[in-house]
C-alpha cells in the first residue's frame, strides 16, 4: 500500500474578498471548541466512459472554489477573541472568532494523494455490507489515509495562526475510482453545515460536468450569522453577572456537567492535562471569578488502553417500522430513532454486563437547537449550534429487551428542550467562565454517546450529474469506546456506526435480540 501526494495547497474564494471581516461564532459554537474535528470520507466508485481528458480532480477543484465563494468565513482564521475583562459575552475567555478576507487568511487546504490499491479492497459494495446478519466489522477501514494530517486551528485551544479551520483531502485510485475526505474544526460547522456544503459543492460540480439541469441544491443557501443565535438567548448575556433563575432553569435540564478541570479525579488521562491547562482563564481572571457548578468525570469507568472495535449494522425500513411498532406500546409519538437508539442501547449495555447491575448507565445523545428555538432557525444555519442531553436508568432497566419504556423515556428526555428551555441554556452558556471546562457528556463502560446524521442525504451527493451516489460514507469519529453514529444508508434503512471495547463488541454481535425485529 504506497499513497503519494500530487499536490498540496491552499484555496480561497475566488475573487478573495478584499475587505477584513471578524465575527465572533455563537454561544455553542464556543462549547464545542474542544470536540473532535467534524468531518466525513465520502467513496466513489470509478466513473464509467469519459473524454481522456477528463480530470476528475479538476472538476473538483474548481467547483470547491465556486462553492467556497458562498463560504467565504471557512479559508479565514479561526482563533480567540481577545478577552476583555468585563466585555459583552462574545469578548469573554475563549469565545471563538472567525477573521477572513485579510491577506493572511489560511485558506482551505487542499490536497491530492494517489493511492496503489483499489477502493474495492478497502470497502465492499452495500449489499455485501447488508448481508451476513447485517455487520459489516469497519475496525481495519483505514479512516486516517483518507484525511490530511494537517492540525486544524484551535486542536489544542492554543495554537490557530496560519492552520485552517477546514481540509480537504482528494484521495485517486489506480482502478479509477476516487474518495473525498474532509475534517472541519468543531466551531465552524456540525454535520447539517457541513452536508448544507457538500451538497452545495456537489451541485456546482454538477452543473461544471455538463448537467445544469441538476444544479440545484436539496438544501437551502447557507445562513452564516451566529449572531442570530446569541440573540435567542433568554435575559442578558452582556450582563456581568448570570441570572439565577434563568441559570437553575438551565441546571435542572438532564444536562451531564462533567469538570475537564479535575484533574485531580481517579483515572484522569495525564495526557489531556496541557489542553485542559490551555483552557483556563489567566490567574488574575480566574481568581476573581465564580464557577458554575460541575463534577469531577468518572474516568475510573472508562479504560482508554482498551481495544476498541467498529461495526456497521444495517437496518432494514421494515425492521426499523417492526421496532417503532412495538416501542409505541406506551407513546404514539415515539420516533423511529427513538425506538432504534432504545434498543442498540440495550445491546450495548447487555453486552457490558449491565443487564444485573442496579448501577446507572446513560446514554448521551446529541441534540440540535436550530429547531429548538424560537424562531427556529434555518436548516441551512452555519455553525454548530447543538448540545448533549442524557438518560439515565439502572443497568438492569435499560438492558431490559422491551423497547417502549426505553423508547419512551428517551422521546421524554427529548421533549423537555422546548424554546423556553433552550434559551435559559443558551443564557447559562454564554456567562461560563470559560466555555470548555464544562462536558456535557463521557464515553466508557457506563456511557454511550450517540449522533444522529439523519435526514442529512449523505447518500444523495453526486459530484458528476450520473445520479450514482457514493459506494460508503464514514462519518470521521473518534475511535472511543460507547460512540454511535446514525445515518441513513444506500438504498433506504439506516446504518449504525457502533464503536466499542472488543469484548462487549463481540458478545454484541451474537446476542440473538439483535435481529428481533428482522421479520414479522
Amino acid at each position: 500500500m504506497s499513497i503519494t501526494t500530487q499536490e498540496t495547497t491552499r484555496l480561497f474564494p475566488s475573487p478573495r474578498i478584499s475587505k477584513t471581516v471578524s465575527t465572533p461564532l455563537s454561544i455553542l459554537d464556543a462549547t464545542v471548541a474542544r470536540f473532535s474535528a467534524t468531518g466525513a470520507i465520502w467513496l466513489f466508485d470509478g466513473a464509467g466512459a469519459h473524454d481522456e481528458k477528463f480530470c476528475i480532480e479538476d472538476l473538483l477543484k474548481s467547483s470547491f472554489v465556486e462553492t467556497l465563494n458562498s463560504f467565504p468565513q471557512w479559508a479565514g482564521q479561526l482563533q480567540w477573541s481577545p478577552f476583555r475583562e468585563g466585555g459583552s459575552h462574545s469578548e469573554r475567555f475563549n469565545r471563538p472568532l472567525l477573521v477572513y478576507g485579510s491577506p493572511n487568511d489560511p485558506g482551505v487546504e487542499w490536497i491530492v494523494a494517489n493511492h496503489s490499491q483499489t477502493i474495492e479492497s478497502l470497502v465492499p459494495q452495500s449489499k455485501e455490507r447488508a448481508s451476513n446478519n447485517g455487520i459489516w466489522m469497519a475496525t481495519d477501514f483505514p479512516q486516517k489515509m483518507f484525511l490530511s494530517e494537517t492540525p486544524l486551528a484551535l486542536y489544542n485551544l492554543k495554537e490557530c495562526i496560519g492552520l485552517p479551520g477546514m481540509t480537504v483531502q482528494i484521495n485517486k485510485f489506480n482502478c479509477g475510482s476516487y474518495a473525498i475526505g474532509i475534517k472541519m474544526a468543531h466551531p465552524l460547522a456540525d454535520a447539517q453545515a457541513l452536508m448544507v456544503f457538500m451538497h452545495q459543492w456537489a451541485a456546482a460540480s454538477r452543473a461544471l460536468n455538463g448537467h445544469p439541469e441538476k444544479a440545484q441544491s436539496p438544501m437551502g443557501a447557507p445562513v452564516f450569522d451566529p449572531a442570530v443565535l446569541d440573540s435567542l438567548a433568554a435575559g442578558n448575556i452582556d450582563a456581568t453577572s448570570v441570572d439565577a433563575k434563568l441559570s437553575s432553569e438551565a441546571r435542572s435540564l438532564p444536562l451531564h456537567r462533567f469538570d475537564w478541570w479535575a484533574t485531580e479525579a481517579p483515572g484522569y488521562p495525564t495526557f489531556l492535562i496541557p489542553t485542559t491547562e490551555t483552557s483556563k482563564p489567566p490567574p488574575e481572571s480566574l481568581a476573581a471569578s465564580a464557577l458554575s457548578p460541575a463534577v469531577p468525570a468518572p474516568w475510573n469507568t472508562w479504560d482508554l488502553m482498551l481495544p476498541v472495535e467498529q461495526a456497521q449494522i444495517h437496518f432494514s425500513e421494515p425492521e426499523l417500522l417492526r421496532l417503532r411498532d412495538s416501542a409505541r406500546a406506551t407513546r404514539p409519538d415515539i420516533s423511529r430513532l427513538d425506538a432504534l437508539l432504545a434498543h442498540i442501547w440495550a445491546l450495548i449495555n447487555r453486552a457490558r454486563g449491565h443487564a444485573e447491575s442496579e448501577g446507572d448507565v446513560f446514554l448521551n445523545i446529541t441534540l440540535g437547537a436550530r429547531s429548538r428555538i424560537e424562531p427556529k432557525l434555518p436548516d441551512s444555519f452555519i455553525g454548530s449550534p447543538l448540545f448533549l442531553a442524557y438518560i439515565q436508568s439502572p443497568g438492569t432497566f435499560a438492558s431490559s429487551p422491551s423497547l417502549s419504556k426505553t423508547a419512551t423515556s428517551i422521546r421524554e428526555t427529548i421533549s423537555l428542550f422546548t424554546s423556553d428551555k433552550v434559551a435559559a441554556m443558551l443564557h447559562d452558556a454564554a456567562h461560563e467562565v470559560a466555555p470548555q471546562r464544562v462536558w456535557q457528556a463521557f464515553l466508557g463502560n457506563n456511557h454511550t454517546l450517540v449522533t444522529s446524521w439523519m435526514r442529512l442525504g449523505v447518500y444523495d451527493v453526486d459530484f458528476e450529474g450520473t445520479g450514482r451516489g457514493p459506494r460508503y460514507v464514514q462519518a470521521v469519529m473518534p475511535k472511543m469506546d460507547g460512540c454511535v453514529q446514525v445515518m441513513e444508508s444506500e438504498g433506504g434503512g439506516v446504518d449504525i456506526s457502533l464503536y466499542l471495547e472488543k469484548e462487549a463488541m463481540l458478545r454484541l454481535v451474537v446476542d440473538g435480540e439483535l435481529r428481533a425485529y428482522r421479520s414479522a
